[in-house]
């Protein structure tokens, strides 16, 4: 038997959602043999979760839900998202986030600042237009009318692509990570609390097996598994828990986004007690996901003597086919949420594959880890 828990990126949608991606694409995976797959239905105990039979071995997919907290931090009024742009463009380069950014992750930065340039120069050019309505409009108040009216009209335009285009998504996750940072999302060490304590319980369920407690988080979710699993690490210490089976996978994750900045102390604390405990940590990160820090060893960069998660490539290029690859090559909102759908060609990254196959994660190889092992395709394996 396994257990997963899964923590989602910065997003509104309930676990309900998530089981849909995950059912909907495990039966048109490449990995997963159709046959030998059995999958219930969502279901409500304590907490969401839902069970898999693959090749005999059982897995409870646990959701692990911090979706309220996203809808509170969530821009989508203009003074919510004018002050989510003014962190980007303020709070972050004082912080010295920009700095480490543009250091290790430039293509991040230029991926990052998309949406802040689209919005000043969308209102510069509406500002424009209305200056240029004065040569036209000699009645001072009618070219006030106009010019609201005008302004109006961008606002709506502007707001309908910036929520369409992830644009306001992004902005909000600026400044959710760096509230977080400085330890001021009201509620996020409570729920932290509450995920550690429901990881423990379960590990407490499997002292005495040989079976894996696996936590899986996606893109912002990242941060709050590192926060969490430190909780898990230290109080594991203190009830004398064996954590040989405790395994943390992040996905598409954004941890610099805290930790890069200076204020992060408690944050950068948790990457180390999780970095010196000798569990198995792998992160998975995409080069044309725009969304996520591509294989920055952000561990390194704490410089502490501590061990570094396996950073792994993924490569969608090997994974999908040519007109596929082609079609979602730069749709980076898209790419982001790729890695928790379905594979078209056997022998790469693969979610399903991941999360349930019999295999021990430690067991489960992939190309573009930073130790230089081969891949082993799921057919093999």
């Amino acid at each position: 038997m396994r257990e997963v828990f899964y923590i989602a990126g910065f997003d509104p949608r309930s676990p309900k959602y998530y089981y849909s991606i995950f059912k909907n694409n495990i039966h048109k995976t490449s990995a997963i043999e159709q046959n030998e797959l059995n999958i219930s239905k969502f279901q409500i105990d304590n907490s969401p979760y839902f069970n898999v039979d693959y090749k005999g071995v059982k897995t409870k997919y646990n959701f692990l839900i911090w979706n309220d907290i996203v809808k509170e931090h969530f821009c989508k009024r203009f003074f919510e998202v004018f002050g989510a742009l003014f962190v980007a463009l303020f709070n972050y380069p004082i912080s010295g986030a920009v700095y480490m950014v543009a250091r290790y992750s430039r293509t991040q930065l230029i991926a990052g600042y998309y949406p802040i340039v689209f919005i000043l120069l969308s209102y510069f050019l509406t500002g424009f237009f209305c200056y240029g309505l004065s040569y036209f409009i000699q009645n001072y108040i009618l070219w006030i009318i106009c010019s609201i009216l005008l302004f109006y009209l961008a606002t709506k335009g502007i707001f309908y692509l910036g929520m369409n285009a992830g644009m306001f998504w992004l902005l909000s996750i600026y400044r959710f990570c760096y509230k977080y940072a400085r330890s001021e999302i009201k509620g996020a060490d409570e729920r932290n609390e509450s995920f550690a304590n429901e990881i423990i319980k379960s590990l407490k369920n499997n002292q005495n097996t040989n079976d894996e407690v696996m936590i899986v988080a996606h893109s912002v979710g990242a941060i709050i598994a590192i926060s969490s699993v430190a909780r898990v690490i230290e109080k594991s210490k203190i009830e004398g828990l064996n954590i040989s089976n405790l395994k943390l996978v992040l996905i598409g994750g954004c941890i610099p986004l805290v930790s890069f900045h200076k204020y992060a102390d408690k944050f950068k604390k948790e990457l180390e007690i999780v970095a010196n405990s000798g569990i198995t940590w792998l992160d998975f990160s995409s080069k044309i996901d725009g969304a996520c820090f591509f294989k920055v060893d952000y561990i390194k960069l704490l410089r502490q003597n501590a061990k570094s998660p396996k950073l792994i490539s993924v490569g969608f290029f090997k994974i999908y086919d040519k007109k596929t690859y082609k079609n979602i090559r730069y749709k980076w909102y898209q790419v982001h949420f790729l890695y928790l759908k379905a594979t078209q060609i056997r022998g790469g990254y693969d979610y399903f594959y991941l999360t349930i196959d019999p295999n021990k994660l430690e067991d489960k190889k992939f190309e573009g880890a930073n130790d230089g092992s081969l891949s082993i395709s799921p057919k093999t394996a």
